[in-house]
């Protein structure tokens, strides 16, 4: 603290002050004043710094109100007291000034000056709080008065009752720290546990898939039980997961949005427990376009006019996949079975799947006589919803078990952006669903992926979020996916 300083001579006159100078290495300087003087790197300074931590005129010392002063003249690199930069300083008996962060340091040492009882004529005069705590509650040993006595008796006796209300709030205190350091450390535990869960069940969706086909070609019954095996134990895992979300309070957010989001999320096969913060404001920012637009809404009418919905669920969920793809289908083509796309050097896309030649005859699909031309064409078989969905669902499942990793939202990438294009990138990452899915795929390649996929796939999760609630969006129309969507989630 701070001590207030007078002199045993006239107030008015200034006492000697010393000043010793050290820079690192540099000879040690002294100089002994007694009037007003300044310090810097200017020759009209009476104390020069030649270093380049002080200003030209970097302060001034003066005598005022019965002590000397230290103020800093806006110098570029500052003046520090115990580390604290300062603007104006009284000199104590003994005060050490820093120049700048590291230069030079200034020790100013005041002559014949002294700490004067508080409760003197001088003191109170000239009070100093900071002098009066030191003499009750510091200088006990130095020469006291009655009152003064009385003052330091009353203070030890509130003191100790004190410093044990401080111990006790300080021991509660700790405790409330210490136990939620714990409850931290469990959580991010329990966060840990329920994501190695979810991408355990992720690799048995992809190690099931791959039973399957094997079962389908080979038909032995023996895969039928380890198939039965594995959906038993997915299961498992599932019920276990759900437990550490709830225990988690993953769902425990006021927001409806939010709660759709994060459902969505899961059932393309992303973990939720892991997503980015950024996703859900993200994924917000498009809902505000649906709803800014008529588009949506035009195209669920038409898919109810027609009952493609039902179609459209049935063929995914046959191969496993979530219903919820039915939203590919409106990004691609706004469910209009004769949308033709532009002419490309891989082909012109047709149909609600908007697919080109080359991979609707390989999902099985007939092109007609028209296929190389932008035109409408009956005969072509990407026009058939029925054929063209159940295409589509072997498609996406491919992409979904095999590169993509069960990752809905890089199917989605996929399919926009060419399978091909994406293979490449996606086979250069880890092959597991725990650093192969979305959220890594954007966090390495977001550079190099098109603005136009980046929405297309954004655009598709939030119209499923739309589609999970349509009311809270202000849209009208009923629940696109209906039970097939709800089972689906559960």
């Amino acid at each position: 603290m701070d001590t207030k300083l007078v002199t045993k001579q006239n107030p008015e006159t200034p006492p000697q002050i010393s000043v010793r100078i050290e820079r690192d290495a540099s000879p040690t300087k002294q100089y002994q004043l007694k009037q007003e003087f300044k310090i810097g790197r200017d020759a009209e300074c009476e104390i020069m710094l030649q270093d380049k931590a002080a200003s030209r005129v970097h302060a001034k010392v003066e005598f005022k109100d019965g002590r000397w002063w230290y103020e800093d003249l806006k110098s570029t690199n500052g003046t520090f007291k115990d580390g604290v930069k300062v603007e104006r300083v009284p000199l104590t008996r003994t005060t050490k000034i820093g120049i700048g962060v590291n230069g030079p340091l200034l020790y100013f040492t005041v002559e014949g000056a002294e700490v004067v009882d508080p409760t003197s004529a001088q003191a109170q005069k000239d009070p100093s709080l900071s002098g009066i705590a030191k003499h009750y509650f510091e200088d006990s040993t130095g020469p006291a008065g009655e009152r003064t006595q009385m003052v330091r008796k009353v203070f030890k006796q509130k003191k100790r009752k004190y410093t044990n209300i401080i111990i006790i709030v300080a021991v509660v205190a700790l405790g409330a720290a210490i136990y939620a350091f714990i409850k931290h450390t469990q959580l991010e535990k329990q966060r840990e546990l329920a994501a190695d869960i979810f991408y355990q069940m992720k690799q048995m969706d992809l190690d099931y898939a791959a039973l399957v086909q094997k079962l389908t070609q080979s038909g032995d019954t023996r895969l039928k039980e380890e198939a039965a095996k594995y959906i038993t134990r997915r299961r498992e895992l599932q019920d276990k997961y759900e437990e550490f979300v709830k225990e988690l309070g993953i769902y425990d957010v006021k927001d409806e949005t939010d709660k759709a989001i994060l459902h969505v999320a899961r059932v393309f096969g992303e973990c939720e427990v892991n997503m980015p913060k950024e996703f859900v404001e993200e994924v917000k920012q498009y809902i505000s376009e649906w709803k800014k637009s008529p588009r949506l809404r035009q195209a669920i009418a038409r898919a109810e006019e027609n009952g493609y919905a039902p179609t459209i669920a049935e063929a995914m969920m046959s191969q496993n996949l979530p219903p919820h793809f039915f939203y590919l289908g409106l990004q691609e083509s706004d469910f209009i079975k004769e949308q033709i796309g532009p002419a490309t050097r891989y082909g012109v896309a047709k149909g609600m799947w908007q697919f080109i030649a080359t991979t609707a005859q390989q999902y099985g699909l007939k092109t007609g006589p028209l296929a190389a031309m932008a035109k409408y064409d009956p005969a072509d078989e990407r026009h058939n919803v029925e054929k063209s969905t159940k295409a589509a669902s072997l498609y996406i499942a491919d992409i979904y078990n095999s590169e993509a990793q069960a990752s809905g939202l890089l199917v989605m990438a996929s399919y926009n952006w060419g399978h091909n294009v994406v293979k490449g990138l996606i086979r250069k990452m880890p092959q597991n669903p725990r650093e192969r899915n979305f959220w890594t795929f954007f966090n390495e390649y977001r550079d190099k992926v098109p603005k136009e996929t980046y929405n297309y796939v954004f655009h598709i999760v939030s119209a499923a979020v739309i589609g999970e609630n349509p009311e809270l969006f202000g849209f009208k129309f009923k629940k696109p996916l209906g039970e097939a969507g709800e089972k689906f989630g559960s």
